[in-house]
């Protein structure tokens, strides 16, 4: 009998899919994160489960028992309908698993903009989504809620009274250090690494013991190819961040497009193409003037034409610098020329390895790049250090790993 996976996240983004594409015919998947059918942008999903909506059910309980889950794998557990569904799970004996998605690096991060009172957030992970900000859609989520509280035994009642009454008035990570419960917390971890996991030990205040599983970053496995080929490349590849749109650092849209063409100049001074990988969560138009210079490409997944042309990425920081930080053919520097500066850099977890590191300045930036042996030196030397810290593994079977997770029968 094949598992029944109920996937919790935004199926709008292609990266909260991934798991359900690669366990496509071996395991039946559900999808929920919204609550009507409004929201389903992308539909990709459906080629690989069912979508289906908060509306559609009473409460928690409800929900679970329609749809028989053996397992209820969460990418967040923030939302009030999120910690209802938890619990509904916990109190019908139904495994469930937090599936990391991201780097998640440091509180004070998410201090920066990042932590929204708002309890809907899950909703700007996609900014074609049109919003739940009208009065009647609120109203229903919130109805799913309550009526899970009515129906769950008092521990459970007192938690989820406790949590919404805080959670109304305070961040999402703010909730989490004021009321710390293992109600909320799912029942096993599926992260990257123990070094990546250290942000929920710490935020959760885990003891070590705490159930977890290390397994790599499936969605990284096809970079496996390029670990230890040198090729030709000599451009540049930028990985975007979506900081004015999460209000980071005083970023601006003006800032940003002023910032991007001045990226463009350094590299067309040192006789390099840029390309620029936007985030999901980025606002496309910020690129329509960019794109119309003649050595700049934006790309989205063409990496097989991409990682060859390469030998040097550019980021601020992101999970996706993760694989090139461990090729030996490719330099990693991260920008650190914000509007507005932090205590300390915002990509400090990262420069922590010495894998990669810092420029402060454009021309910071261009004496990097002109100096390029020089660099690959340095950061080449911490490369397998890194891949054990900050991947795990780096030998292209975090997916099998994964599988075998997700399709063992439940305990």
């Amino acid at each position: 009998m094949k598992s029944r996976i109920l996937l919790v996240g935004d199926y709008n983004r292609s990266d909260f899919i991934f798991v359900a594409k690669q366990l496509k015919g071996e395991a039946k998947f559900y999808f929920i994160e919204y609550l009507n059918e409004k929201n389903l942008i992308n539909k990709e999903c459906l080629e690989y489960g069912d979508v289906i909506y908060w509306k559609d059910f009473s409460d928690g309980f409800d929900l679970l028992k329609k749809i028989n889950p053996t397992k209820v794998v969460f990418y967040f557990i923030e939302s009030f309908n999120h910690v209802a569904l938890k619990v509904a799970s916990k109190i019908l004996q139904i495994p469930t698993y937090h599936l990391e998605h991201g780097l998640r690096f440091s509180l004070a991060y998410y201090q920066l903009g990042n932590d929204s009172k708002q309890i809907d957030t899950k909703k700007t992970f996609s900014q074609r989504l049109n919003q739940f900000s009208d009065l009647v859609n609120k109203y229903n989520n919130r109805q799913f809620y309550k009526r899970t509280v009515r129906k769950s035994p008092e521990k459970e009642k007192k938690f989820l009274k406790e949590y919404f009454k805080i959670r109304r008035t305070n961040g999402i990570f703010q909730t989490f250090q004021i009321l710390q419960s293992s109600f909320r917390l799912p029942d096993t971890y599926i992260s990257f690494s123990p070094i990546i996991f250290n942000f929920h030990r710490d935020l959760e205040n885990l003891a070590e013991e705490y159930p977890v599983k290390y397994i790599g970053i499936p969605q990284f496995d096809f970079f496996i190819k390029w670990k230890d080929i040198f090729s030709n490349g000599k451009d540049v590849l930028f990985i975007d961040q979506p900081l004015h749109e999460q209000s980071i650092y005083e970023w601006t849209v003006d800032k940003k497009m002023k910032f991007l063409h001045q990226l463009f100049e350094i590299t067309s001074q040192v006789g390099k193409k840029l390309y620029i990988k936007y985030h999901p969560m980025n606002d496309l138009s910020l690129y329509a003037s960019i794109e119309q210079e003649p050595g700049v490409e934006i790309v989205a997944e063409n990496w097989d034409a991409v990682v060859p042309a390469i030998n040097t990425v550019l980021g601020f920081s992101s999970t996706l610098l993760l694989p090139f930080m461990a090729m030996d053919a490719i330099n990693c520097f991260l920008l650190e020329m914000h509007p507005k500066q932090g205590e300390e850099p915002y990509s400090q977890f990262l420069l922590n390895s010495g894998a990669c590191h810092a420029a402060f300045s454009f021309e910071d930036l261009e004496e990097k790049l002109k100096d390029w042996d020089k660099w690959n030196m340095m950061q080449k030397q911490h490369k397998e250090q890194f891949v054990h810290d900050y991947m795990y593994k780096f030998d292209g079977k975090s997916s099998e790993r994964l599988k075998s997770i997700l399709l063992s029968e439940a305990s």
